[in-house]
């Protein structure tokens, strides 16, 4: 799941935007649309850690620059990158340690270079079986070969990632880096029990290490477990906790990103003015730090505030600043939702082509990128911009598709949008059943997290219940 976790005071979530789309209609169906909502989420950091040794024939400075060069080609997707950069620069710097012999090491170096990760990955394989071998004494070692590992297969194979985390933590239970690397990627695959086990681990060893940046992040990344279940209360608390503790370290990077957690529940909550708030204390120290995709996140969530309330100039102007930013960054993943975000901007406007446009845009990189969440919300917005033109076939077969996605994320507001869409589709049907179902399923959702949108599916239901009982439509 690409909704991923915090570490070292990176930034975590990025709003896709709670917005209408299209003109202002007087039929109920299409007046119902402007309560249509969806979001995204930009991945935050992890921190895979270790500390750095001497290679064979390559520094450590060199071996940063060769995990820059391999992470090159997934940068758009990753937020992870500075953590994902340490973690590579530890594999590559560990190769000199292995006991492998030096032509071997050598071999895997110039493999490397050329972006070949499969002579490295067999020599980290070896280095881990052998050490399995040698029995308890040599977990530790067998642990590192497995992080190592796994950071090589992140870069081009998620479930080979996953293997050499579980590994990494079984050999070697007290280290939080690989505890937390493995409940970013269960998290970003939607198994969100097992990723919040994995969580509660790093707590109880960050206690136990007496490191409270150790403890700040495991808060974080609870936050966004709780907040990806829909448990909104429980997602602000946590992120109060890790907040406390970044200010109390002074950690002014964790505290920029917990700004934007704890304005992203005050926005999924409708409380716009808090929202603001929380951005603009992120912001203010972003800019301080010279903070790039800090700034690039903030702007575009003040996009979505301005947006919300209909200060569409703003909006627009805030979310060509993310869009900039993140395309001098490389950032791929973000401009598909700053594309996302403009396009609801159009989509208010009442310029359906070129909201429609801006979607495309954003899913294409998306699925590019394999990001599931973004392109849920992208089939969320283009089943609107096909509800509005009418083409209920069509509407009714990418809201699907967005609900299929948000189900196997358990991203419960996503599926109560859905659920919400596919009742105002068979509301237009006539199919009056159908529609009181799914918005009963709506409605569940929204009150289950606490949502004011639990009203306007509610006010749905009361017009359904009065057509059923002889109103007119």
């Amino acid at each position: 799941m690409n909704n991923t976790f915090d570490s070292k005071g990176r930034e975590q979530n990025i709003a896709q935007g709670k917005n209408a789309i299209g003109k202002q209609e007087n039929n109920f169906f299409l007046r119902l649309l402007r309560g249509i909502f969806t979001q995204g989420n930009q991945s935050p950091a992890i921190h895979a850690g270790g500390n750095v040794a001497v290679t064979y024939g390559m520094s450590p400075e060199e071996a940063g620059k060769l995990a820059e060069k391999l992470l090159a080609p997934l940068q758009g997707q990753l937020s992870v990158k500075d953590e994902q950069i340490k973690a590579l620069t530890e594999a590559i710097t560990a190769l000199s340690k292995t006991g492998a012999p030096a032509a071997s090491i050598k071999v895997a170096l110039q493999a490397l270079e050329q972006g070949d990760t499969a002579k490295a990955q067999a020599v980290f394989a070896e280095v881990l079986k052998t050490k399995e071998a040698e029995g308890k004494q040599a977990n530790k070692e067998a642990a590192a070969a497995a992080r190592h590992l796994g950071a090589l297969a992140y870069l081009h194979d998620t479930t080979g990632a996953l293997t050499a985390y579980r590994k990494a933590v079984e050999l070697d239970p007290d280290d939080a880096d690989g505890w937390n690397m493995l409940a970013a990627l269960l998290h970003r695959m939607g198994e969100l029990t097992q990723a919040e086990e994995a969580v509660l681990m790093v707590l109880a060893l960050s206690k136990a290490h007496r490191d409270k940046e150790e403890q700040a992040v495991a808060l974080g990344n609870l936050g966004i477990v709780y907040k990806t279940r829909g448990d909104l209360d429980k997602a602000e608390e946590m992120h109060r906790k890790a907040q406390e503790i970044y200010q109390a370290l002074g950690h002014k990077e964790g505290m920029a990103a917990g700004y934007g957690n704890l304005g992203e529940v005050c926005r999924i909550r409708g409380e716009l003015d808090k929202a603001e708030e929380m951005y603009r204390k992120g912001l203010e120290i972003d800019q301080a730090l010279g903070r790039r995709e800090g700034m690039a996140t903030k702007y575009a969530n003040l996009g979505n505030v301005a947006s919300a309330r209909g200060e569409i100039d703003k909006a627009e102007e805030m979310h060509r600043k993310a869009l900039a930013l993140n395309q001098t960054l490389g950032r791929k993943k973000d401009m598909a939702i700053n594309y996302g975000n403009l396009g609801l901007v159009y989509g208010k406007l009442g310029d359906l082509d070129k909201a429609e446009e801006m979607y495309r845009k954003g899913l294409e990189i998306d699925r590019a990128l394999d990001y599931k969440e973004g392109m849920a919300a992208k089939y969320t917005n283009l089943g609107n911009v096909a509800s509005t033109r009418g083409e209920l076939d069509k509407a009714e077969e990418t809201h699907r598709k967005a609900l299929a996605l948000h189900q196997a994320l358990g991203h419960k507001e996503g599926m109560a949008i859905n659920y919400s869409n596919l009742g105002g589709v068979a509301y237009i049907r006539a199919n009056l059943d159908q529609a009181e179902d799914l918005w009963q399923k709506s409605l569940s959702l929204y009150q289950d997290m606490k949502l004011p949108y639990a009203k306007k599916v509610q006010q749905n239901l009361d017009r359904l219940a009065q057509l059923k009982a002889g109103g007119s439509r």
